[in-house]
């Protein structure tokens, strides 16, 4: 019995004995109907035995995809009103329905079935298992807590590039691609690479027949042949930028979820564009590193670093902090990089406070890539973040004037790579890539 009702009853108890010592019909009544009520309430209990199983429509999803959850929701015995609390992480956002319901339990069994839907902003491994019930007594004011946990876990994926919905193959090779690569195999490109002697096996339309006529002069009989480049895996270098300027934004749309988004969907783009693909992150705690690799393993290899690093970024705390800048992490894997020209792709948030930091590293990158005066294959990924915050018109303004002084700033850096500006805002990651780059191909 609760406390409260045990000193409310001996409260009752003691005015009706006084009435009948001191033949008081007034506190006979009013203390016998609340005894009456409590004696009653005493033998009826409230709600319990109560068990709740959760389904989910999916357990892997990607970022923005709604899902389906079901609560089966069973109360074994007992008469009262229970208020049934699911638990929803704080990067869901509920579309549908309600995970709050409140439902009275007569004397027969009940079961309900109760249905919403949700949405996840952010990637992630997340945990929907726990949901919390209340049930009170039918007469007496007390309630009753409890919880149900299922093993109950959803994965949510980045977003993909949409390139399928991009009409025309001319469009789609806007986006830029590595120049060069080195292989050992493959097919014969266009490329020419160097005049070598004859190896029994080699083509007759290979033969340089002016230049074995010369050699003819000069005494040496054994032909020549052209050798062109052979078509291989051309490399491509993501760095993802995980300090603590990438956390700008709200818990339901911020930078380091759309880097997150970027990485994800341009690695799946130039995986299958047959492409080398590497990933390493700089500024941040710990430093991830995905080795070159190709196809549908690779893919999974990053995506799963991917949502690592989105779970351990928020749970850093205040005295963090970086452990590489990005010039020190690209001179750490510089021995990956001379012969294959490969492309970099560097994903932040531009400001003035890593401006040198991006201006060193692009002078580092630009001498693996640049040659025969060539622009390097370098691309930039600014998100630009600031309108994730903004709330009403004054802020949105004040934004827009924030990014045009990067503009700025970025003017003389712009000049030495390929330079994407995305607000993800106002577009997708592919309406970015398609219109900055037409003016650089």
């Amino acid at each position: 019995m609760q406390r409260y009702i045990f000193m409310l009853s001996s409260v009752f108890l003691t005015l009706l004995i006084s009435g009948f010592l001191f033949a008081n019909n007034i506190l006979v009544m009013i203390s016998s109907i609340p005894l009456t009520f409590l004696a009653i309430g005493y033998f009826i209990e409230g709600p319990k035995n109560i068990t709740i199983k959760k389904n989910i429509s999916k357990k892997r999803a990607p970022v923005g995809e709604v899902l389906d959850v079901e609560l089966e929701v069973s109360i074994q015995s007992g008469m009262g009103p229970v208020q049934i609390s699911d638990f929803v992480p704080q990067h869901f956002e509920l579309v549908e329905g309600s995970n709050f319901y409140i439902i009275w339990k007569g004397k027969n069994l009940k079961k309900l079935n109760i249905f919403y839907k949700i949405k996840c902003t952010t990637s992630g491994v997340y945990s929907l298992g726990e949901t919390r019930w209340k049930s009170g007594h039918v007469i007496c004011n007390y309630w009753n807590n409890g919880s149900c946990k299922n093993d109950v876990s959803i994965e949510i994926t980045p977003r993909l590039l949409e390139l399928k919905k991009v009409r025309g193959a001319s469009i789609i090779s806007k986006i830029p691609m590595p120049q060069g690569a080195v292989a050992s195999m493959g097919m014969t490109t266009n490329d020419f690479k160097e005049i070598r002697s004859y190896y029994p096996g080699d083509a007759f339309k290979s033969i340089n027949w002016k230049a074995t006529s010369r050699n003819l002069v000069r005494g040496d009989i054994w032909p020549v042949v052209n050798e062109f480049e052979k078509e291989g895996k051309k490399s491509v270098w993501i760095f993802l930028d995980t300090s603590k300027i990438m956390g700008y934004g709200t818990n339901i749309k911020n930078v380091m979820e759309y880097s997150i988004e970027a990485v994800n969907g341009l690695g799946d783009y130039y995986l299958k564009q047959n492409c080398s693909l590497a990933l390493v992150t700089y500024g941040g705690e710990r430093e991830v590193y995905v080795p070159p690799g190709t196809g549908k393993q690779q893919y999974f290899k990053i995506l799963k670093e991917l949502i690592n690093i989105k779970n351990n970024y928020y749970k850093l705390d205040d005295l963090y902090k970086a452990v590489k800048s990005l010039d020190d992490v690209v001179y750490s894997y510089r021995g990956y990089f001379p012969g294959l020209r490969p492309m970099f792709i560097i994903i932040t948030r531009f400001c003035n406070n890593n401006y040198y930091e991006v201006q060193k590293a692009i002078d580092t990158m630009s001498c693996y890539t640049t040659k025969n005066g060539l622009l390097s294959s370098i691309l930039v990924l600014n998100i630009v973040g600031y309108e994730l915050m903004a709330e009403n018109q004054s802020e949105k303004v004040a934004s827009d004037i924030l990014q045009s002084m990067n503009v700025i700033i970025s003017k003389d850096l712009r000049k030495q790579c390929i330079w994407i500006d995305w607000n993800p805002v106002k577009e997708s990651l592919t309406g970015a890539l398609l219109k900055q780059v037409v003016g650089y191909t």
